[in-house]
């Protein structure tokens, strides 16, 4: 009798930082909230290292360990050393997983979570279906999950998909965006399609605009090597930010789960057009370590976007991101259209705003206009505000969490098809980057000074 909560948990990319700052903590979790009862962490990497080397690295990011917990993870976890394009590396790991799997008593349940870089997921998946890593016979299943980047552009994308799709059912197959873990992201279709007050407005006669923004106040730290080959419009737009667009401006799925929201959002990809584009980069950028000298990848983006279908037509969204800026921050806001002014002085400034936060306090607000206490009819504006991490923050679970919880149950709406991977690539890959003007701004900023006349050009303000 196969049982979902007994599973093999292989990390191919043990050694990177993804595995111990993310993957294992989040494992731990898992065993610790009893969402599994018993795993075995099987880690693979090309470095002549130790599990016990892994696991230490990865101890230092759990807070408040349960010894007991932590025991009980490190004593069914083991390494093996591999290289991806080789195949008896793959067999030599077929027998190991097949005898801790006989060890341990587990049922057969396997995750494979690829935490390499995009040029070696066509290879890995190659050979796990080659020596039968992946097969799903008997009641046992086998996930594959892939972390970002999903190839480098569209063409890359698609070889990719096409080496996966013909190994693995795309049932098996679950391409990772960590922010729609993120339990604000998916609130952002639940607070839309289960309140009354709010579907009958969601479209272009009463909404005016939408700004996504997506600041941090820190660098690229040790991932120049990757950043400079892609800089923040491949980083970030390309995936986390189209993903937050395409969950506002989506259509009314069947049911809030599995293909029928993804469905949804392809369709809104297929319409989604970026009409202009702003980038700047932090000074010294190009003093990082594994950035090339002169480079000019971006390290900061504005940019107008617009979905053009019935529902959004005429509207812009307006999204941002940018590194080493003046605060971390995640948010949405939703501008309604302002309602004729009926009073004989003063008129609201502004009209009403619907915020979802992100991060880093997570919750959402709805910005009305309300009578001055005392002031006649004057006006002021009054924040009706849920705080999500005022009432969760001890135990909101973190995106990986949600993520690895998500795949042991099957459930696939929370991480990205095939055919959105290659809508989003689609939509970036027809700017070119290389030929815009890249304008530097001071660490710790807003961005660069030159944002104000694009902003003006644009009719945005941006809300912070």
């Amino acid at each position: 009798m196969n049982n979902d909560k007994n599973l093999t948990f292989v990390i191919m990319g043990a050694t990177g930082d993804l595995a111990k700052l993310k993957l294992i903590p989040a494992v731990y979790t898992l065993l610790k909230l009893g969402t599994v009862s018993k795993v075995s962490i099987v880690g693979v990497a090309r470095s002549e290292v130790t599990i016990q080397s892994i696991l230490d690295e990865a101890r230092k990011n759990i807070k408040n360990i349960d010894e007991a917990v932590w025991f009980k993870l490190c004593q069914s976890a083991y390494y093996q050393k591999l290289d991806f394009a080789n195949l008896d590396d793959f067999e030599s790991l077929r027998n190991k997983i097949v005898e801790i799997e006989q060890k341990e008593n587990l049922s057969g349940n396997r995750l494979f979570y690829l935490a390499t870089l995009p040029e070696h997921f066509e290879a890995a998946s190659v050979n796990l279906a080659k020596v039968g890593l992946v097969d799903s016979k008997d009641d046992k299943w086998e996930r594959v999950l892939y972390e970002k980047p999903f190839g480098n552009d569209l063409a890359s994308a698609i070889k990719i998909n096409k080496a996966i799709d013909k190994v693995f059912d795309e049932k098996n197959v679950y391409r990772v965006d960590h922010y729609l873990g993120k339990e604000l992201v998916g609130n952002i279709a639940l607070l839309r399609f289960t309140n009354r007050i709010l579907e009958p407005l969601w479209n272009n006669q009463h909404i005016d605009s939408v700004q996504i923004i997506r600041d941090e106040d820190f660098g690229i730290k040790n991932r120049g090597n990757y950043f400079d080959k892609y800089g923040a419009v491949k980083d970030m737009l390309q995936n986390h930010i189209l993903q937050m667009l395409s969950l506002v401006a989506m259509e009314s799925p069947k049911f809030l789960s599995g293909e029928y929201l993804r469905d949804q959002k392809v369709k809104v990809l297929k319409d989604v057009k970026i009409k202009d584009l702003f980038l700047g980069q932090y000074e010294g950028y190009e003093n990082e370590k594994g950035v090339a000298q002169g480079s000019r990848a971006e390290t900061f983006l504005a940019a107008r976007l617009e979905v053009n279908n019935k529902r959004w037509k005429g509207v812009p969204f307006f999204v941002r991101s940018g590194k080493n800026l003046n605060k971390k921050e995640a948010v949405i806001h939703i501008r309604f259209k302002p309602v004729d002014c009926l009073l004989a002085k003063t008129c609201p400034s502004d009209s009403n705003y619907l915020t979802i936060r992100i991060e880093p306090e997570s919750g959402f607000s709805f910005e009305i206009n309300s009578k001055s206490l005392r002031k006649g009819f004057e006006v002021e504006t009054v924040d009706m505000e849920y705080c999500h991490h005022c009432d969760h923050k001890e135990n909101t679970p973190e995106a990986y969490e949600v993520l690895l919880e998500q795949a042991i149950a099957g459930e696939q709406s929370v991480f990205v098809r095939n055919d959105e991977v290659e809508l989003a690539w689609k939509v970036v890959d027809k700017i070119d980057t290389k030929n815009m003007e890249v304008y530097k701004y001071p660490v710790g900023s807003t961005g660069p000074k030159e944002l104000a006349d694009w902003s003006k050009k644009n009719n945005i303000v941006w809300k912070s």
